[in-house]
């Protein structure tokens, strides 16, 4: 794997998506006046899966929210192409993160990334729950972080399972690896530190007001957050370069 640092997300495209689905056609009813894909179709999905209309609609309808889950679920988990199975998974990561405000977040994680190549002390090997304090945003509500957070926790299955193709697979094309890596790597923290025995909530009280303190084991270096989700740091080693998180974020 190719050792490299993508920052940023993808360019913002709007297009104006036209189905004769009516399942699809009711739920958005009124909503921009964007008719969607039939989010029964993972095709259909897959298609939108770089529009960012259709992520801002789906924030707004829990029910088709819950419906492309469903879908980019069973394709990530059934289909008998691996390609399909691996766009499905980064789709179903971006529904989850695309929905809950988490782009601020994931701009933050970057910056820390450039401050670690500046040679900047980054984390904290006993404490590695400062990594979240340092990358949410002051300006967030709780109740905000805590909905990030859960988004976070529910992206890292679907980036674990795209991660686990990696072991014998390359990425789709035009994958921005640079971008997966560092939800990837946020996500695998959070999940690493509520599955510690902290609640999503708790994790998001420690955030907000540095209270109450979480129970989470101190680690030998930051690797060591992956040691459940393997393939959350195949996702990061394809997009950073194998052993940059160590790099990046220290070692002790």
């Amino acid at each position: 794997m190719k050792k490299k640092l993508v920052l940023g997300q993808s360019l913002l495209l709007l297009v104006l998506l036209v189905s004769c689905n009516p399942f699809s056609m009711n739920i958005f009813s009124g909503i921009d006046n964007m008719e969607m894909p039939d989010l029964t179709s993972t095709s259909d999905l897959l298609s939108v899966a770089d529009e960012p209309q259709f992520y801002e609609n789906l924030s707004n309808d829990p029910d088709a929210k819950a419906q492309v889950i469903s879908t980019l679920e069973d394709a990530m988990y059934n289909s008998t192409d691996t390609t399909t199975q691996q766009e499905a998974a980064l789709m179903l990561a971006d529904v989850h993160l695309k929905t809950s405000g988490s782009d601020e977040t994931l701009s933050n994680l970057n910056s820390v990334i450039g401050d670690a190549l500046d040679g900047e002390e980054v984390f904290d090997p006993d404490n590695p729950e400062t990594l979240l304090d340092a990358i949410f945003d002051d300006s967030l509500s709780q109740a905000e972080i805590a909905e990030q957070l859960q988004a976070f926790y529910d992206a890292a299955t679907a980036l674990e399972t795209y991660g686990n193709t990696l072991e014998d697979n390359d990425p789709p094309n035009d994958t921005n690896s640079g971008d997966a890596a560092t939800k990837a790597l946020i996500s695998g923290a959070a999940k690493f530190i509520i599955d510690s025995g902290n609640t999503v909530d708790d994790v998001a009280a420690y955030v907000a007001t540095g209270s109450p303190a979480l129970t989470v084991g101190a680690v030998t270096d930051p690797s060591e957050i992956f040691d459940a989700t393997p393939g959350l740091l195949n996702v990061v080693d394809e997009g950073l370069g194998v052993g940059a998180i160590d790099d990046l974020l220290g070692s002790s």
